[in-house]
């Protein structure tokens, strides 16, 4: 876990373990935890679990002394298909079981009935520690941070239970998910500059009142100075614009904490499909854009196969293809402008 002053943060794409929990697609899961003063802070979007008799939680498995501690940070809907906060497990409790924020390894979903449990979705976030069935035996066991049940015959262990229902194959969703960001959306008059073809005289966006102390602080030249010093600037289109200025990276955490230090703090990262492309091809585009007219953007740039592939978000990003790509199987990026005059995602 990445510190940069106090804070970090870290993600991690869940993947499906057990079986006979999908809502007709394959369940899949993005957790993001942030931390700050010893406590932790998950935020969560799950799709394609089945809504049932079931109560779905999210357990965070910390590594002390290479004895593995799970604790509770709360209960989860899967009715919401947005970003689930409220999500937490304060300082108290983690002093009280001697662990620090930097000590967690593994999440996992749960879902749970009466005196059974599965683990639908689970993930690690060191790629060098695996599931293995002793995590199943501690979370089997009743978890450090979950109450206590009030009633006294109620069971203090979980039996071990598959779904009898057998999943068929999966198939591909045809429509896309509503972005997580959507609500961030700016209005329609403030529009993102065209990629590669900028015409001369655009016309200056209107931009809406944001108060002092919001996102319009930015300061694009502390911005553009964090990524020179810790990031490979690249040219990763032939037709270059010089409004442009592009940094490769592939340490997600390390951009995230540069984004929250610079007041950028729209949810782009709240989207599995970004580490999708950043763990398929290594890498994904940070860019800032210069406009002639005073509006700027911090622009990221989500790499893909070709424009039917892994499209983070569905009005706010565009396409843009790459000739002669050096990475096999890369056929161009998904571009998403974030606007440094209001803070917003523009269309």
């Amino acid at each position: 876990m990445q510190t940069l002053a106090g804070f970090a943060r870290k993600y991690a794409i869940m993947e499906e373990l057990d079986g006979g929990f999908s809502a007709g697609s394959t369940p899949e899961a993005f957790v993001r935890l942030d931390s700050w003063e010893g406590r932790i802070q998950a935020s969560l979007h799950v799709k394609g679990l089945k809504q049932g008799p079931y109560t779905y939680k999210l357990y965070l498995i910390f590594a002390k002394n290479e004895k593995l501690i799970p604790l509770l940070a709360g209960s989860m809907s899967v009715s919401y298909s947005g970003l689930q906060n409220g999500l937490e497990i304060d300082a108290e409790t983690m002093k009280d079981h001697g662990l620090k924020p930097e000590m967690v390894r593994f999440a996992a979903i749960t879902a749970e009935s009466k005196d059974k449990k599965w683990v639908p979705l689970f993930s690690s976030f060191e790629k060098n520690y695996k599931w293995d069935e002793s995590i199943r035996q501690l979370l089997l066991r009743k978890p450090a941070g979950e109450t206590a049940q009030k009633e006294e015959s109620a069971p203090q262990n979980y039996t071990v239970e598959r779904p009898s229902a057998k999943v068929a194959e999966e198939q591909p969703v045809a429509a896309e998910e509503k972005p997580m960001a959507q609500q961030s959306i700016a209005p329609q008059e403030e529009r993102r500059p065209e990629a590669y073809n900028i015409p001369a005289a655009a016309p200056a966006p209107q931009p809406r009142a944001v108060p002092d102390n919001q996102f319009n602080r930015c300061d694009i030249n502390k911005l553009e100075g964090m990524l020179q010093n810790n990031f490979e600037s690249c040219v990763p289109f032939k037709r270059s614009n010089r409004s442009y200025t592009w940094y490769r990276v592939s340490d997600l955490a390390k951009l995230s904490n540069i984004m929250y230090m610079s007041g950028i703090n729209v949810p782009v990262f709240a989207n599995p499909k970004i580490l999708v492309g950043l763990f398929k091809f290594k890498h994904i585009l940070a860019g800032l854009y210069r406009g002639d007219n005073g509006s700027n953007y911090y622009v990221i740039g989500v790499p893909a196969k070709d424009e039917k592939d892994n499209k983070p978000f569905e009005n706010a990003c565009r396409w843009v293809p790459v000739s002669d790509s050096p990475i096999r199987d890369m056929g161009g990026y998904w571009l998403v402008y974030v606007s440094l005059k209001s803070g917003d995602i523009v269309v």
